[in-house]
């Protein structure tokens, strides 16, 4: 009997080993690691969620997808991305550390870019969970940290999303995305577009104020209160079908959140339910492409109708630049509604009829577009931005009018003209023109619009590579008071501001230092210490710049906030400022007129891509040849960009667009004539003349293009044109200077001199902000 005892507790203990074995195999020891060229994955114990490295156009993320083997690897969505939109190299790694800290390394830069922070939190091992979920644990296996707390672009059955979180959509163009999801203040679920538009509500009058929302398993998407009982539901269209076993919930790229089931039978991801039926009620669906309508297959499509270039550039914008003094003319667009996107604001005008909404927008010289609200409230909204987006089809009211400058442009429209029947002493209006147009628009059905999709992936040359070095001394280990940066760069106390830059021994112009950081890379230290900045305001803005890259930027690889002490590090190009190059008669050799050409093309890049290319507007503030800076190459950068925001007093983005044109046109007569600190009325007479060579430094070997060095000259005149509402947008120019679009010949410049006090940033005073 007692062997039998024995046997029986031998056995019995053998079955707990054998039940708890996929337990034991599913935890993760502190020191584990992903890497992209293993390939390796951490998978939950029942198989159906797996963690690793994932392509995203030829660089990588780490992130959760479903893997269950019922579904095929290419429909294995992923859910869970960490960093939401980082993007790493293909020697990085993921790595639970010996200290309790998931983190992302990127070996592109050479540091982590994201960290779970939890380094001080005893956490003891790691679990993918069945549910798709990670945690860490401690000992006792207390949650520590868990993906579901900070939630991508996806919602997993079981998941959480509460008052403090946000589901942010995934990114069209590697940079960041417009549209998120959250509990609005209200207490409803709103869906946004950046920070002020919210196209969609899950409520329009809540009763109660929602403390969290709930994706159940039986395709339920709840709002439930303090108390946990349910005020917000809407179901699926297979809800309580017990034979489905994966739901996601995911904010598309598009703007729309849809519910999507697992169907075995057709083998693919159903749609089960969307929060916006009409997909061209997203804000902003079409972007800066066009409005947006319904092709034949019913499928959402993006049109122009007054595009400027359509062949040359993806912005569909309103082509009335303000200021006209030759006279506007108004184009109708029936069944057509516009809205205004940068900014997303109108001057609505109640009470008037179609025709009264036209020439209150034709009589208004900011006014760029009108719709008249054709819907029995008689509105009509008024628009002064070049920057709108729309909709239109045969179910739409609204009655749109778009206005036409007939000035001279700085850009060419590229639209079809008809000729006058017989000559005129006063310039033909292009009413006359455009209505022929619109008429044949309407008489075929849209014969003539232009139908194009363009996404841009890695607008204007976007190219990420960015090289970063982290301190592994052991004095500067000490000091990370700010946390780990999630923007990738450095935060550095005082005591290794003055070890990097040998105690300032090594100045190279005023309040700027050279320096060394410990992998012997060399920087660019500026000092702003005596700007009197708030710290929150300069962390903020330093959060704000680390978001933004671009090959034509120089990149921030670190700053310093303790006490009174304020410092930017910036990687260092060898050549210095272009001021310097120009009088360097070695170096001026050197600038070819192709490179020359090269050059204004590189800064007209950067400056577009702060404008038009971030998430939100970026400007410089302060361009002139002193910052803008080359490398060996004599490949240029731009630097110093955005920081009169947080460093001075000017508006947040940095100053407005219309000073980076200005500043711009300078830079390029700079870049032509050889001087970099010279007025253009004597550059306008000589090319007025007929003697446009003579702008041009005679130094430059090789020659000079006699077509290229017009064009040149014809944009940079409108860039300084004083009347700030004639001059094209960094957009237009950079199409310009690649030859893809025409230019008008300017008028002459009336105040061809810089406006006092307005340029001197970067002469003589680099950081004095």
């Amino acid at each position: 009997m007692l062997g039998t005892g024995k046997l029986s507790c031998f056995y019995s203990i053998l079955l707990r080993i054998i039940l708890l074995l996929p337990m034991v195999s599913s935890q993760i020891p502190l020191g584990s690691k992903l890497s992209v060229e293993e390939k390796n994955h951490w998978v939950s114990p029942n198989g159906d969620f797996a963690i690793g490295f994932f392509n995203r156009s030829n660089e990588y993320g780490i992130g959760i997808r479903i893997s269950s083997g019922s579904i095929p690897a290419e429909k294995q969505p992923v859910v869970w991305v960490a960093g939401g939109d980082l993007r790493v190299g293909d020697k990085s790694y993921f790595e639970l550390t010996k200290t309790g800290e998931l983190v992302l390394f990127d070996s592109t830069r050479g540091v982590t870019v994201w960290a779970s922070k939890t380094t001080n939190s005893s956490v003891d091992s790691a679990v993918l969970q069945d549910n798709g979920n990670l945690v860490l644990l401690k000992k006792n296996k207390d949650i520590v940290w868990q993906s579901f707390d900070t939630p991508s672009d996806t919602l997993l059955p079981g998941q959480n999303l509460s008052s403090n979180q946000v589901l942010r959509a995934a990114s069209r163009n590697s940079i960041s995305s417009y549209y998120s999801l959250r509990i609005g203040l209200s207490g409803d679920l709103e869906l946004k577009w950046e920070n002020d538009v919210v196209y969609w509500r899950s409520a329009m009058f809540p009763s109660q104020s929602a403390l969290r929302a709930v994706l159940a398993s039986d395709g339920a998407f709840q709002l439930f209160d303090h108390m946990s009982s349910p005020i917000w539901s809407v179901f699926s269209d297979d809800h309580g079908e017990l034979d489905v076993k994966f739901r996601v919930l995911k904010l598309d790229v598009d703007g729309n959140l849809r519910l999507r089931s697992w169907s075995k039978n057709s083998t693919s991801w159903k749609l089960v339910w969307q929060a916006v039926e009409n997909q061209c009620d997203v804000f902003a669906t079409c972007g800066l492409t066009g409005i947006c309508s319904f092709n034949e297959s019913k499928a959402p499509v993006c049109k122009c109708p007054f595009s400027l270039s359509p062949q040359s550039s993806s912005k569909c914008l309103l082509p009335y630049q303000q200021g006209c003094k030759s006279g506007s003319s108004m184009v109708k667009l029936d069944h057509t509604s516009l809205y205004a996107i940068y900014p997303p604001n109108e001057t609505i005008v109640s009470q008037v009829s179609s025709t009264q909404c036209q020439n209150l927008c034709q009589k208004d010289h900011l006014c760029t577009a009108a719709t008249f609200m054709n819907d029995g409230t008689s509105n009509c909204k008024i628009k002064k931005t070049q920057y709108a987006s729309g909709q239109s089809g045969l179910s739409i009211t609204s009655v749109s009018f778009v206005k036409i400058c007939t000035d001279p442009i700085a850009v060419i429209p590229n639209l079809t003209k008809s000729k006058p029947e017989s000559p005129s002493q006063n310039t033909p209006t292009r009413q006359d023109h455009l209505s022929v147009c619109v008429s044949c628009v309407l008489g075929v059905g849209g014969g003539t619009i232009i139908v194009f999709i363009v996404i841009h992936l890695g607008l204007m040359g976007f190219w990420i590579y960015r090289k970063r070095y982290s301190f592994t001394t052991p004095d500067y280990s000490t000091y990370n008071k700010d946390g780990p940066n999630p923007s990738g760069f450095l935060a550095l106390s005082y005591s290794e501001m003055k070890d990097i830059t040998d105690n300032f021994k090594h100045r190279v112009g005023s309040n700027t230092y050279k320096g060394i950081l410990p992998e012997k890379q060399p920087v660019l230290v500026k000092d702003y210490s005596t700007a009197n900045i708030d710290p929150r305001k300069f962390r903020c803005g330093i959060l704000k710049l680390g978001s933004i890259h671009h090959r034509n930027l120089v990149r921030l690889e670190g700053y310093c906030c303790e006490s009174s002490y304020r410092f930017l590090v910036y990687e260092y190009l060898q050549n210095g400022s272009l001021a310097k190059c120009l009088e360097d008669p070695v170096i001026a050799r050197r600038l070819t007129w192709r490179k020359r050409l090269d050059l204004c093309l590189a800064v007209a890049r950067a400056v577009s891509y702060l404008h038009m290319g971030c998430r939100e507007f970026v400007g410089h503030g302060s361009l002139s040849c002193e910052n803008v800076v080359l490398d060996e190459n004599l490949d240029a950068k731009v630097s110093e960009y955005g920081l009169t925001s947080f460093l001075g007093d000017g508006p947040d983005g940095g100053g407005g667009s219309a000073g980076d044109i200005r500043d711009f046109g300078y830079v390029v007569l700079a870049v032509l004539s050889g001087v970099p600190n010279g007025g253009c009325d004597w550059a306008y007479e000589k090319w007025a003349g007929g003697n446009a060579a003579e702008i041009v430094n005679e130094t430059i070997d090789g020659g000079v293009d006699g077509d290229e060095l017009e064009r040149v000259l014809r944009i940079m005149f409108w860039c300084l044109q004083s009347d700030e509402r004639m001059r094209p947008t960094m957009g237009e120019i950079v199409n310009v200077l690649e030859g893809a679009m025409a230019v008008d010949a300017p008028p002459p410049p009336s105040a061809c001199r810089r406006e006092p006090g307005a340029e001197e940033y970067g002469s003589g005073s680099e950081s004095d902000v």
